[in-house]
């Protein structure tokens, strides 16, 4: 890279350095946590005790701070007796009081402008005919469950509201649910089923009414409803992260695994409202089974310094133009240097590529900011390995001891590396990365093209080339790869390829939050093993592959010729510990300071495996010539004639 452009990269560097400061500050005031219990499950804990206000007070003492109150339907009212089903031709209802059947009667007027006729009294009950028989046997949501949510309220606990999707939403029924959450007093709101509320046709219309009530919107990780990603852009600056276990998923696991897993969330994802379902498989009273949960949580996230209470919404903060454009220089700048390694080209048209790619990325960022923010980070976490790769692979061909080489390969790598996945974070600085109503996009696309280029280079031999005419480079690798596709394919090379694929699918499978792979139990172990020794848990492709193998690579490129090439082939092991790096900056929803925390500790935990490797090599390599020159020295045997 020329100075010239080094300093454009420096300049974009140190406004990313900024613009990481000023996250970690937003994201360190972030720590108030909601831990929100099942309002169907607080009802069953009523039938089993007989007292609402006494289960509220035990589950409010252990550390639940909300209620999640749920709608209500005719079947529900039918089943625990609230109306009686007098009969379905005509369809008729009962009730001791009139207070239900009036409302059921507003909710079919607001919801679906159905005129009931009033009710009326005969004997000692009120009745209420219905329209048809199909209500009696259709789910129809009546309204949020009010009583449950006075009773909340009353114990000193908050209300979030779930909202159904209700059939036929029109902007009457869209005002008749947002009087809902606003009687029941909720703070925030959660959405019921498969699909958010308004799910196709009126999601605009939904995210200007929940703005205009001012309350949290609640997205789930982990499961996707119809709609969320659409809702949450919209209403971006009310979102709040969601984690939950689903009653299918608590089986599996332990009351320490529940609280791990929750903790992780918090800590890792920003997780701001943790949605408790209790673990009704483990044995013993209900009640406090469920209030040991709670505190056994409480005490979890209070031990990694969280509070409890109602979550506060991120600012809604995006970098300026000026600024996101300046460190889009630097990016460029990186960009250019890349493409300098495979194309040759002059010091005007440098600049003048720098120029154009300037223009067009800030024309991007006017039309559509995160897609820039996306791009301009997909492409840094592509180059940036390679590139890492390449200025170390320079430094180890100065002058100097072997070890003194190694060193400051290792060092300018890896130093490259991490301002390279600063400035990434920089670029993905928008408060929409990091609720995660938008992410960066090819995550395993990103993980695949640094390994397939450092192939590339291996094959064509273009590192030993880089001091060669640019013809010359060229030539040596079009005859490279002519003759690798020539070649023909042996059983053995066959078997070892498939083995390769493999393991290369496998690796890539593993990658992301949400991998196609399960992780082993004893691989969750070790990693909260990790975390509680060095609270962010270091990647394991990092420490134990990447990073040791670019030690090995470093010291051997300082070498013999063989050495040497030994050194390149072990850039493939090493560019997977790389692109990891940037993997982890490219998930803006989990907080700065731990993605900093992770890499720092991946690296020194590498290296030290790796210098580790060095040595017991080494040991190995003096044994083995002792015995050979202890062979030499020993006396040839005399024969006898």
């Amino acid at each position: 890279m020329h100075r010239s452009l080094w300093l454009l990269w420096g300049i974009g560097l140190a406004v990313a350095v900024g613009l990481t400061g000023w996250r970690w500050q937003i994201e360190r005031r972030d720590r108030t946590v909601a831990l929100v219990v099942d309002g169907m499950e607080v009802r069953l804990l009523q039938a089993l005790t007989g007292d609402l206000e006494k289960v509220l007070e035990s589950l409010r003492t252990a550390g639940a701070t909300a209620v999640a109150v749920s709608p209500e339907t005719l079947h529900d009212w039918a089943q625990i007796g609230r109306v009686t089903i007098v009969s379905h031709r005509p369809p008729l209802l009962a009730a001791s009081s009139r207070q239900p059947l009036d409302r059921l009667r507003e909710s079919f007027q607001r919801q679906w402008q159905q005129v009931l006729p009033p009710p009326h009294r005969e004997g000692g009950q009120w009745l209420l005919p219905l329209p048809s028989e199909a209500v009696l046997q259709s789910p129809l949501p009546i309204g949020l469950d009010q009583e449950l949510a006075e009773g909340v309220r009353r114990s000193g606990l908050g209300v979030v509201a779930r909202l159904p999707n209700p059939t036929g939403l029109t902007e009457h029924s869209l005002r008749f649910w947002m009087d809902e959450v606003r009687r029941s007093g909720a703070f925030a709101v959660l959405f019921e089923g498969e699909e958010v509320l308004g799910y196709r046709t009126m999601l605009p219309q939904v995210a200007q009414a929940l703005k205009e009530l001012g309350v949290l919107v609640g997205i789930l990780e982990l499961t996707t409803q119809k709609g969320d990603r659409t809702l949450g852009q919209l209403v971006s600056e009310r979102v709040v992260r969601v984690h939950s276990a689903s009653l299918r998923e608590l089986p599996n696991f332990t009351l320490p695994e529940l609280t791990d897993r929750f903790s992780r969330a918090v800590r890792e994802r920003r997780i701001r409202l943790c949605y408790v379902r209790f673990p009704s498989h483990l044995k013993g009273n209900p009640l406090q089974t469920a209030a040991d949960y709670l505190s056994a949580l409480r005490r979890e996230l209070r031990r990694h310094a969280f509070e409890f209470g109602q979550p506060r919404s991120l600012p809604a903060v995006v970098a300026s133009p000026l600024l996101w454009g300046t460190v889009w220089l630097g990016t460029v700048a990186l960009g250019v240097a890349f493409l300098a390694l495979f194309v040759p080209l002059t010091l005007g048209q440098r600049w003048a590529l720098t120029a154009l790619a300037a223009i067009v990325g800030l024309a991007l960022r006017l039309v559509s900011p995160l897609w820039a923010a996306k791009i301009a980070a997909f492409g840094t976490a592509v180059m940036a390995p390679v590139l890492a790769l390449w200025i170390g692979y320079r430094q180890t061909l100065d002058s100097g001891s072997r070890w003194r080489r190694t060193m400051k390969g290792l060092m300018a790598c890896l130093a490259f590396l991490l301002a390279c996945g600063v400035m990434e974070g920089a670029l993905l600085f928008d408060h929409r990365f990091w609720l995660k109503v938008d992410e960066f996009a090819g995550v395993k696309l990103s993980q695949l093209l640094p390994l397939l280029l450092v192939l590339a280079l291996n094959f064509s031999q273009w590192w030993e080339t880089s001091e060669l005419p640019w013809r010359e480079r060229f030539l040596v690798a079009h005859e490279n790869f002519r003759a690798f596709a020539e070649a023909p394919i042996r059983w053995g090379q066959g078997l070892l390829l498939l083995v390769g694929l493999s393991l290369v699918a496998y690796w890539l499978m593993r990658t992301g939050n949400e991998p196609s792979v399960g992780v082993a139990s004893w691989e969750l172990k070790l990693r909260a093993l990790f975390e509680d020794l060095l609270i962010a848990r270091p990647r394991f492709k990092e420490f134990l592959l990447g990073h040791p193998a670019l030690v090995v690579a470093f010291f051997f490129l300082t070498g013999t010729p063989l050495e040497a090439k030994i050194g390149q082939w072990l850039f493939l092991p090493a560019v997977i510990g790389l692109a990891s790096v940037m993997n982890t900056f490219s998930h803006a929803h989990t907080p700065i300071a731990l993605s900093l925390l992770r890499t720092v500790h991946g690296m020194w935990l590498g290296v030290a495996i790796g210098l580790m490797l060095l040595w017991a090599m080494r040991r190995v390599s003096a044994s083995r010539d002792q015995r050979v020159l202890k062979r030499q020295q020993e006396p040839l045997p005399t024969q006898t004639p």
